[in-house]
This record gives structure tokens, C-alpha cells and sequence, in this order.
């Protein structure tokens, strides 16, 4: 026996028709419909000697990290676990509700949020109220691209190994997995969705096994459909890479490596990102070439207007404290297995090179909280680059330094370590 505890817990965690659905524009007014599939949020229990964690896949696009952070305190008082050994992370689905604070993509209904979080720790209890002894064994493959490079238009950025733990207790077989692709292949309707993680899982879930998803550093990378047409994704599309991931996933696991005698560990920083600061000028020029650049969506001179003045008003209280603090990076080891998680859309890249010094990394975004992008230093030389100067404007106003993913890295390594 290997020594370890799994448990496993779901809710569903769909929101009510009418809510704003989050993603693909400014001021879209797009607002619920139909539900084509539930979101979920999954929570994988883990015990090991005295050790615990806890791993939680929401269907979500992103929390913020103060949300996160006291969602995962309600977990770790709930199960008596410490809050650094609680990872909570979102799939990025752009077809499910607004989740964050976000101008300009839609409002939180504030009802839903409560009902959502209540979810989550009903699941993580349930994850924790009996655990079985269970089986570990890792796979990494490559796999057919899923994602292409969106900013390069090729597929030579993209990370294309699929990463794959499979827990075994004497129920039921759950893979908890990770590939790293924007989950928007459905474009920007009307329905419900989980999007390609969703349909992966559904595929699993008809072979009688359990699935958890953890998105990977995914932000420059998108669906294949979107390299063809962009917005025009279908069921069928969704059907195909459910099928596709889901038999490798079954095939990753006949060649597993066993892992006996797991040791489970945890460890959490914090740190502080920098905020390069608009001038005035700079304000004004930026809304400017903002409200052209994107005038193709109805709403993005309207938004770059509220940026403008939004930016205006609070540029005195960025220039006396020009920083995000708080800022979590997160790692854990199941085994051999180490899992990186960082609250972002961090670039593909990054997690690569990672892997070259932790050849057996999983890297996390979107993971404790999301912060917007980090692009590569080169990203930053582009003032067109959407990661680079637009994203901000949204997400925090001002964008970060160009060494923001550098700063980040330093911090991985060490939590690595």
C-alpha cells in the first residue's frame, strides 16, 4: 500500500438564466440562455502520514485573489486544513457567469456568488468525509494539438503534453489532468458551457471513471477552431476534443509509472507586483488608439471611455502605492508530481522552461485567484499586444512592469524548491 488517502466531492455550480456570462468583448450584453452542459466544481482529497491537501477545479473564468482567498479559508476551517495547502483553481470557461470584477464584461449577481461558494465547500466536505486508500501513478504525454499559439498564428509555443496523475481507490479510478488551452471553442453565445474541459471529462465520466481539471498556462494559447474561424465553434467541435483528450487520457494510463509511498507537501508565498503607471498623456493617447484598435466590438470605445476616466481618477492613488501585494504562488507535491500554481493567465512559455529544471512540473493558472495576463518581456514591446497593454485596462487599470513574468518565475523556483 502506498499510504494515501483520496477522497473525491462534486456540486454543481450552474447559474441561474439571465445572468451575464463573462468573456470575448466589452459591454456584449450577454446574458444566459440555455444551459448546453452543468458546470461543476470538483475537489480531489488527499492524506498522506500527517499530511493533507486539497484540490479544487471549478468551472469557472476566475475569482479574484481576495475572493479566493476567503473561499479557501471557509475550506480550511471546514476540514481543518491550512489555507496554503488548499489549491482552488478556475478551467477559465468563457460560457460560464461573471465571477471577478471585470468593467466592461458584465456584472456579478451577487446571489449566485453566495450559492456558488456554499457549493464548494459542501464539496470540499464531502471530498474529506471518507477518504479511501488508494494507488498513485503519473503519465506525461504529448498529444495532438488541442491549442495553437494565438498571438504567433502556429503551434510552436504551445505546451503539447498532456499531464496525468491517476488516482485508484477500490470504487473508482480518478484522473486528476491538466493541458493548458483557453476554454473557448464555443464562442461568444448564448449557452452554458464548460467548454472542452467540460466535454473531456463528460468522455471520461462514460468510462465509469472520475475526472479533475487543472488548466495549464494557457495565455496565449487557444483552441485549433479558433485558428479557423474565430467565434464559430460547435457542439461538434466539443464532442471531437472531449473524444480525442478523453482516449488519451485512457491510453496515458496503461503506461502510468506507480508511485509508492507518496509524500505530500505544500508551501505558499506572497509576493508584490509592480505597476507601471500612465501619465496623463499617455491616458489619453492610450483610450485613444484603444477605442480604434477595437472599435470591431460594439462596446470598445465605450469601455475605453470608462477606462480613460477611471484611470484619470485613480491615477494618484496607483502613483502613492504601485503595486499589487498579495500576490500568491503556490506549490505542491503529490509523489513526484510537482504542481506550480500562480493566480493568472500566464504565457505558455513560462511553463516550459520550468519544466526543464522540474521535469515532472504541472503548472496551474488561473489558480487562488487571477490577476490578468503575464506576457513575456517581449510581449511588452508590442503596443498592440492585447496581453501586454489591453487585458490591464480591465483588469487592474494599469498594467504591470515588463519584468512581471521574471518576477513571478523567482518566486516559482523558490516555492519550487
Amino acid at each position: 500500500m502506498t499510504g494515501l488517502s483520496v477522497g473525491y466531492g462534486e456540486r454543481v455550480i450552474t447559474p441561474p438564466l439571465g445572468v451575464d456570462l463573462c468573456g470575448y468583448g466589452f459591454h456584449l450584453d450577454r446574458k444566459a440562455e440555455s444551459v448546453l452542459d452543468d458546470l461543476k466544481v470538483r475537489v480531489l482529497f488527499l492524506r498522506a502520514r500527517r499530511t493533507t491537501l486539497v484540490i479544487a477545479s471549478l468551472d469557472l473564468i476566475g475569482l479574484s485573489v481576495d475572493e479566493a482567498d476567503r473561499l479557501r479559508l471557509r475550506i480550511a476551517l471546514r476540514l481543518g486544513v491550512p489555507r496554503m495547502n488548499i489549491l482552488l483553481a478556475c478551467t477559465h470557461t468563457h460560457s460560464g457567469p461573471v465571477t471577478q470584477p471585470l468593467p466592461g464584461l458584465g456584472e456579478i449577481d451577487a446571489a449566485y456568488m453566495e450559492k456558488m461558494k456554499a457549493a464548494v465547500v459542501q464539496a470540499a466536505g464531502e471530498a474529506a468525509s471518507a477518504p479511501k486508500r488508494a494507488s498513485l501513478s503519473l503519465a506525461f504525454e504529448a498529444i495532438e494539438p488541442v491549442g495553437f499559439d494565438r498571438r504567433r498564428r502556429d503551434f510552436a509555443g504551445i505546451d503539447p503534453v498532456l499531464k496525468l496523475a491517476v488516482l485508484e481507490t477500490p470504487e473508482r479510478k480518478i484522473f486528476l489532468w491538466s493541458y493548458a488551452c483557453h476554454a473557448v471553442v464555443l464562442g461568444p453565445e448564448k449557452r452554458v458551457s464548460a467548454d472542452w474541459p467540460g466535454a473531456v471529462i463528460a468522455a471520461v465520466e462514460r468510462e465509469g471513471h472520475s475526472a479533475v481539471f487543472l488548466q495549464g498556462f494557457c495565455g496565449d494559447i487557444d483552441p485549433v477552431t479558433q485558428l479557423n474561424r474565430w467565434g464559430k465553434g460547435t457542439e461538434d467541435d466539443l464532442a471531437f476534443y472531449g473524444d480525442l483528450v478523453a482516449r488519451r487520457i485512457l491510453k496515458a494510463e496503461r503506461s502510468a509509472a506507480p508511485v509508492t509511498a507518496p509524500v505530500l507537501r505544500a508551501f505558499e508565498t506572497r509576493i508584490a507586483l509592480p505597476y507601471r503607471v500612465n501619465t496623463p498623456r499617455e491616458i489619453d493617447r492610450k483610450a485613444a488608439a484603444f477605442a480604434r484598435l477595437w472599435a470591431e466590438f460594439p462596446g470598445g470605445p465605450r469601455f475605453a471611455a470608462e477606462w480613460r476616466a477611471a484611470a484619470s481618477a485613480r491615477r494618484d492613488e496607483f502613483r502613492k502605492s504601485p503595486e499589487m501585494a498579495g500576490v500568491p504562488v503556490q506549490a505542491m507535491s503529490v509523489g513526484e508530481l510537482k504542481i506550480l500554481s500562480l493566480p493568472g493567465e500566464v504565457f505558455c512559455g513560462y511553463g516550459l522552461n520550468l519544466r526543464k529544471r522540474f521535469p515532472m512540473l504541472l503548472p496551474v493558472g488561473y489558480a487562488n485567484g487571477s490577476i490578468g495576463y503575464i506576457p513575456t518581456r517581449k510581449a511588452y514591446r508590442d503596443p498592440t499586444d492585447y496581453a501586454a497593454w489591453a487585458a490591464p485596462m480591465f483588469y487592474s487599470v494599469f498594467p504591470f512592469t515588463p519584468d512581471v513574468g521574471a518576477r513571478l518565475m523567482r518566486a516559482s523556483r523558490r516555492v519550487l524548491r
